[in-house]
Parts: C-alpha cells; structure tokens; sequence
C-alpha cells in the first residue's frame, strides 16, 4: 500500500524515494537482475556494477531465478519479471504446503496463513525480487517426493533447487544418510533407484564447469564467497561482532533461533517417519553453525515448513492464532521499515527495469 500508492510518509516511516523503487533495490534483487543480462560475462558485468564488489563475486548467485527473469523480461523488464516470478513461487510454495499440511493438521489452511505472514523476514522475501521462494519450494518437494520414494523425482527437483541456491545441496547428504541408515540399522535392501540422488552433486559439478568457461575458475562460487566474507569459520560465528556481516553486539535474537533450530532437531531425532527431513535438518543446522552472518532466519528459510509441520498442534492453537493477529501489524511495519532500509546504492534505475 504504502508503495502503491507513493506514500512519502506513513505513520512514523518516513519514504526518501516513494513507490515501488523501495522494493526494486531490496537486496540482492539487484544482483538477480544483473546476472539476468549478463549471465556471469565478466566485462559485461562490470559495466552494470553499483558496489564495491567486483564482477567475479556474481557466481556467488545461482543462474535459474536469473533465466526465469531474463525469459520474461523482453514483455516484462528485468525488475517486474523479478518480481512476477518471485510472487508466482510464493503461490506455489503456499499450495504446495498447504497440500503437505493435510496430512498433519486438521486446519492447513490456517498453518498456511501462519507459512505466510510469519516470520516477518519470510513474509518480506515473498514481496521482493528474490530466488528463495523458488529454492524453498524445491527443496521441500524434493523432500516430499523422496519419502514417498520416487527418487527419481526427488533428485530432479532437489537439483532444480542447487541451481537456485547452493542451500539445496543438503539435500545430497540427507538423502544418502537416511538410506544409510535404512541398510545399516533396519537391513533394508539395495535400491538402485536411489542412486539417482547423485544427479544433486553432478548439477552442482555441471554448474561449476559452465562457470569455468564463463569466468575462466571452475571454483568461482567459493572465490565470491571468500571475497564477500561469508567463508566459513569457527562454530558459532554469528557472535564475533568485529565480523563483516554482524557489526553488532545486539544478538540475543540469534540464540532464540539456535533454540528454535536445536529443539526441532531433536525433536526429529525420535521420530520413525520422514527421515531424510531429520537428517536434512541435522547437516542444515550444522552448516548454519559456522555461518559467519548474522541474518539467520533468513538462512534457515530451508527449514521452515519442516518447522510448521512438526510443531503445527502449537501453531493451529487458537492462543497462537490470537496472538498471531495481535502480532500482524508489528509484522508488517518490521517489512516495511526493514525494506526502505535493506537497499542496494543504485544511482541509475533503468538498467534494472
């Protein structure tokens, strides 16, 4: 609303630019919309550079959310394509869910308004140009698909979701551990249909060898990464507030998110069913350990609706649903303000229209 319509103030928010150019910087949006006309070209994309970063940090972005936009954009432009495209996930991701939350509750509709509103950093991506509604949504069908064994299709989402974001690479080690344990413990047989999870690190391997012809180093997403300082550290990182991306000794907040993340993981741990969300969970959060970042939940996004469906009695309650409602409009003004906040320093708008 406040964008639609150009407010330049909006109770205490104050807007230094009015309309939807406050969603069109959000980051990495940007980013996204850069790849999309250059594809990892580096003299092409140092033209189009609005930061301090230079051209070989853009492997650090995936290429499918980049193609999607680049296909829409000759109708569209770069920006409203982004922007399509993310929305578009955003519906197929909430009836994917909802489709999933039938087996767990009997209110899916109700745990799919809660998917959709919270946690307000979730509900912000939603809004803005951002591939991980679509990264989101093929994790969770690859995992969905893999419990109900059909491998094969597991494999082919869960590698559409590597080419979303590396994030999606977990996948690989759940799957192997949970058949693992299958062999192992429970003395289940073989199934070669199983090895189609392999296809995960082979698109990952694919990936790195187009960026080898395209920039010249078959490990450019690792160089971006370092380069970015989002390399990984020692354990619980996100607490050194001298650290790139913390500059901040006001980090309660994250150790209510390790809380959140620790007690479904063991909560996961004795349940017989879904094993692969388990083991999933268990190297994801062993990943986010060493994450030297201090925006958490946005990281964790991967196991958000694994979150939901494990705790659903809670979040279908009608004490949370009061309490959600009454919680609503801090959401909406934490988006808001967090928006006309989290922008790129762009100066010329037009290359990402």
């Amino acid at each position: 609303i406040p964008f639609i319509f150009k407010f330049s103030n909006f109770f205490f928010l104050t807007f230094q630019e009015t309309g939807f150019v406050n969603i069109l910087k959000n980051w990495d949006g940007p980013h996204y919309m850069v790849i999309a006309q250059t594809f990892y070209d580096l003299p092409s994309t140092e033209k189009l550079l609005f930061t301090r970063l230079p051209a070989s940090y853009y492997p650090a972005h995936f290429p499918l959310f980049p193609i999607f936009i680049a296909g829409l954009a000759p109708m569209l432009g770069y920006f409203y394509s982004g922007l399509l495209i993310n929305l578009s996930f955003g519906v197929l991701l909430n009836i994917l869910f909802y489709q999933i939350a039938q087996k767990y509750t009997k209110h899916p509709l109700l745990l799919t308004f809660v998917f959709t509103v919270f946690p307000g950093r979730f509900f912000i991506t939603r809004a803005i140009v951002a591939p991980e509604t679509m990264m989101v949504f093929f994790i969770l069908l690859a995992l969905v698909m893999w419990e109900h064994k059909k491998y094969f299709h597991g494999a082919l989402w869960g590698s559409l979701g590597i080419l979303t974001k590396v994030k999606a690479g977990f996948l690989f080690p759940a799957f192997f551990a949970q058949k693992m344990e299958e062999y192992l413990l429970e003395k289940k047989g073989f199934d070669v249909r199983t090895l189609w999870m392999l296809l995960i690190p082979l698109t990952l391997t694919g990936l790195f060898t187009f960026y080898y012809f395209r920039t010249g180093n078959f490990f450019a997403f690792f160089e971006a990464e370092q380069g970015n300082d989002l390399f990984i550290t020692l354990p619980f990182a996100q607490f050194n507030s001298t650290a790139a991306w913390i500059g901040t000794a006001w980090l309660e907040d994250v150790v209510f998110y390790f809380l959140a993340m620790f007690v479904l993981l063991v909560t996961l741990a004795y349940k017989k069913s879904n094993r692969s969300w388990f083991y999933f969970v268990l190297f994801y959060t062993l990943f986010l350990i060493f994450v030297p970042q201090r925006d958490i939940t946005r990281f964790a996004y991967p196991m958000y609706p694994i979150f939901l469906f494990t705790f659903q009695k809670w979040f279908t309650s009608k004490e949370f649903t009061f309490a959600l409602i009454l919680l609503l409009p801090a959401i909406y003004f934490y988006a808001w303000n967090f928006m006309i906040q989290n922008q790129a320093p762009i100066a010329n708008l037009a290359p990402f229209l």
